[in-house]
């Protein structure tokens, strides 16, 4: 075959081979090598001495332990009939064929070939092969994948590319089995899995499938939907996170990112809601309870009022059967609120001044309370020690400012100013005071024990015959609750 190759035809070739950068050779259609340029030469670490002359899988013996999965040469013998046929450029995209090192230990190399026919008349006389090495990214990518499948088995994500103008939704074969699909079912398009998204949440899909591509290349995107499967009761929970990138083999605009399939995780969630509310229906039945039981206990000391004669031992009676309803009211308040950790602070307040004034309407003379407050959402337990403050201040504040001949008015009020609560009471000093309201002597020691633990302090004057008193704490933290 080399002897029915003019020279002219040969010269060409070889000027074209020794031109290139890249490594190619020259051969005929019986695989006999006439020619390598010097980038072939550095490539493969043979002369162009040890090569023309000679078949080509006689120099490049294909690897004797695998000689079917390692070796080009049925690749490149059907690529060189093909052409005799056609006379048309061959290309094979990425093939394996091993070379020996210096040891003649074999190792695994990988190459991209596309390959000329040479024409003399009508006959294909030789064929130029341009050969590349992508070895290295043969390894990258297998390293990638590698990675990739570490990562979804070790993180439960399962990765996927979709092209929205002709549908084709490439993905792992977890996906399938997340919408309930047996293995090569739902076909190569993502209709059949869009079909079974819950008709509620797919336009939101779609919507963000088509903002992001609108977007362009690195556009994120983030679904969470639900799924039905046929014949299967409940539905799935999928989280979808993905961004619009330009796909390095076609150079497309695509979606890639990754599923995961958080059933599990919501159906603990709703689990942990359900015994949250059930949890919250026990508090508010327990408070609810506590409350009615301390009115009892009130009732009781009431009646005991009734029946003794001695006007202090009346008193501290009605004192103790005071604080008894102050507590009831916190309770109460826990069981009226929507919540059960927090309580209204202002509301409560008010509740408390009123209730405080009907237990005082049965004396000579009125009370009037008047009540300013804001909203300020505070736990239950510092409530509880709020609730007790004011009805001590409340106490004093009566015990202090009625007098036979004039009416009581206690002003109170609750603000937050930043990160401090102030509750303020204030009331004018009698001349004489009322004298059926008598001093326990432990109303102060309690305002003080409480006021500590609410973390703050108490801060009392006169002012022109009005006795001022503050109690200031803290807005408690969070972890504090």
């Amino acid at each position: 075959m080399t002897t029915a190759l003019s020279s002219k035809v040969v010269e060409a070739a070889v000027m074209l081979l020794n031109e290139s950068p890249s490594s190619m050779v020259l051969f005929t259609p019986d695989l006999t090598m006439l020619y390598i340029n010097a980038a072939h030469e550095q490539m493969t670490g043979r002369s162009a001495d040890e090569v023309v002359g000679r078949g080509m899988f006689e120099v490049f013996a294909p690897n004797p332990e695998k000689p079917d999965e390692a070796s080009a040469k049925g690749a490149i013998e059907d690529g060189v009939a093909k052409m005799v046929r056609t006379r048309e450029p061959f290309v094979i995209t990425e093939q394996q064929h091993d070379l020996p090192d210096e040891h003649g230990v074999y190792e695994p190399r990988f190459w991209s070939l596309v390959m000329w026919p040479v024409v003399d008349g009508d006959e294909v006389v030789a064929i130029i092969q341009r050969s590349e090495d992508v070895t290295e990214r043969v390894r990258q990518r297998r390293l990638t994948d590698a990675v990739r499948i570490a990562a979804e088995e070790a993180s439960g994500l399962s990765f996927f590319s979709y092209d929205p103008r002709n549908d084709r939704f490439v993905r792992n074969s977890a996906i399938d089995e997340m919408f309930g699909f047996e293995p090569d079912e739902a076909g190569p398009t993502a209709t059949p899995f869009f079909d079974r998204i819950m008709p509620d949440d797919l336009p939101a899909v779609q919507a963000e499938v088509e903002r992001a591509m609108a977007g362009g290349a690195g556009t994120s995107a983030a679904f969470d939907y639900r799924v039905i499967i046929p014949e299967t009761p409940g539905h799935r929970f999928i989280r979808v996170r993905a961004g619009i990138e330009r796909d390095p083999v076609d150079g497309k605009l695509k979606l890639f990112g990754a599923f995961i399939d958080m059933t599990d995780v919501e159906e603990a969630r709703a689990r942990m809601e359900d015994l949250s509310q059930r949890n919250a229906a026990l508090v508010i039945e327990s408070n609810h309870r506590i409350k009615n039981s301390l009115a009892i206990a009130a009732a009781m000391l009431s009646y005991q009022i009734g029946a003794t004669k001695s006007d202090e031992a009346q008193e501290a009676l009605k004192a103790s059967a005071n604080r008894i309803m102050a507590i009831s009211d916190v309770h109460g308040e826990l069981h009226a609120d929507t919540g059960v950790e927090y309580v209204d602070a202002g509301d409560l307040l008010k509740r408390f001044a009123n209730s405080f004034a009907r237990t005082i309407e049965g004396d000579e003379n009125g009370c009037k309370i008047s009540v300013t407050t804001q909203s300020i959402a505070l736990p239950s337990r510092f409530a509880v020690s709020l609730a007790l403050t004011l009805n001590e201040l409340l106490t004093n504040a009566v015990k202090y400012g009625m007098s036979h001949d004039q009416d009581c008015e206690i002003t109170v009020s609750l603000a937050q100013e930043g990160e401090t609560v102030h509750l303020r009471v204030e009331n004018p000093i009698a001349e004489v005071r009322f004298t059926k309201i008598v001093s326990e002597g432990v109303g102060s020691d309690l305002i003080h024990a409480f006021a500590q633990q609410l973390g703050g302090e108490i801060v009392s004057h006169e002012d022109d015959m009005i006795f001022k008193v503050r109690c200031s704490f803290p807005v408690p933290s969070d972890h504090e609750s």
